[in-house]
């Protein structure tokens, strides 16, 4: 298997994998188990920052990926769905970064009324627009991989 077909399966395998953690994440955030909520989250962001790595390092030494439609389906499939991806994707990671680093500092202040006055309800809100932003990045992602790779790969 070629180098450039390895770092595409670990790109996605990776990015699938802290997508699914992080909904274990939020699973334990709703059973208000914090303490499980905090590890599965921090490995998460763990398994995402090496995605980001895997997916720059892949990006520079292969450049982009060529659309083997045509110009209509270009334009008219491929660029807005690649657009809102890449819309989702920088909000994913600009909230995303936000909510980690309140539910790093601000958060472990105390429990109960002490947490409430440290931002949790603002914590939780972030969360619940993450939970959307990053399921519109996976959701864009496939169906990105899938135009390139599968319906209308390049000659």
């Amino acid at each position: 298997m070629e180098s450039k077909t390895v770092l595409w399966y670990a790109v996605l395998g990776m990015v699938t994998a802290g997508y699914l953690v992080t909904l274990a994440g939020v699973r334990a955030a709703k059973q208000h188990d914090l303490p499980h909520h905090s590890s599965r989250i921090l490995a998460a962001c763990t398994i995402i920052g090496l995605w980001l790595v895997a997916y720059v390092i892949k990006q520079a030494l292969f450049g982009r990926e060529r659309f083997g439609g045509t110009e209509s389906q270009y334009w008219r499939l491929y660029v807005p769905i690649l657009s809102f991806h890449m819309m989702c994707a920088v909000s994913t990671i600009g909230l995303g970064v936000y909510n980690w680093y309140m539910g790093l500092t601000r958060l472990r202040q105390g429990t109960g009324m002490g947490a409430m006055v440290a931002g949790v309800s603002v914590h939780r809100r972030l969360g619940h627009w993450l939970v959307w932003m990053f399921s519109g990045t996976m959701t864009t992602a496939y169906l990105v991989y899938l135009m390139l790779f599968v319906w209308f790969p390049s000659s």
